[in-house]
């Protein structure tokens, strides 16, 4: 018999007929059958997320506005409107960095975020004239939010826990990437479906 400690739960997940839980920062993935899943009781993990997970959030956030910063980008600017005056939503950071093709991106941090959300900042974005695509980051992500962002190219997910995105990370802004990896040793994310699971 094999035996692996698990030191934290990153991810549960629908999976063919049964319930995927990975572990120990995305080193581990588990796969229980649905017997199996409800004989443990069909445990759930929190939405809440973790001092660790919203220190992470916050590492990244600043994170960003510094590598902007020290690599000379046109624009890094914070609490910035979205869209149209009423829309009531902001960026909490807009970063442009220097070159002919270069693509404002704005980044909005949250400790949760939900579909409803996702929806919010694509409505704004639709009449949005200054930044070209958005960044939705949260400590942790409601599964439906994942969906709520596979159909629009302009706004995309990425959740602390489980290291997810709606996106790979080729796909990803090259600051983002640049952060996540040199800055807060991400080897990679993982990329979530519309159905909340692994592409």
């Amino acid at each position: 018999m094999r035996e692996v400690r698990v030191e934290s739960l990153d991810k549960l997940e629908m999976a063919d007929g049964g319930v995927r839980l990975v572990a120990n920062s995305g080193e581990l993935a588990l796969v229980f059958g649905e017997e199996a899943w409800e004989a443990l009781g069909g445990l759930s993990l929190p939405l809440e997320p973790s001092p660790e997970e919203l220190a992470e959030l916050e590492d990244l956030r600043r994170g960003l506005a510094e590598h902007a910063r020290t690599a000379g980008f046109v624009s890094v600017v914070e609490n910035v409107p979205c869209g149209d005056e009423g829309s009531g939503e902001r960026f909490d950071l807009v970063l442009r960095p220097s070159g002919p093709f270069a693509l404002t991106t704005g980044y909005v941090f949250a400790p949760v975020v939900s579909q409803e959300h996702v929806a919010r900042l694509e409505a704004c974005l639709s009449g949005e004239s200054f930044v070209e695509g958005a960044y939705l980051v949260g400590a942790v992500a409601e599964e439906g939010a994942f969906a709520g962002a596979a159909g629009d190219e302009g706004v995309k997910v990425l959740s602390v826990r489980g290291r997810a995105c709606s996106s790979s990370r080729f796909e990803l802004a090259p600051e983002l990437w640049r952060v996540l990896s040199e800055g807060l040793g991400w080897r990679n994310v993982d990329p979530v479906s519309p159905g909340g699971s692994e592409r």
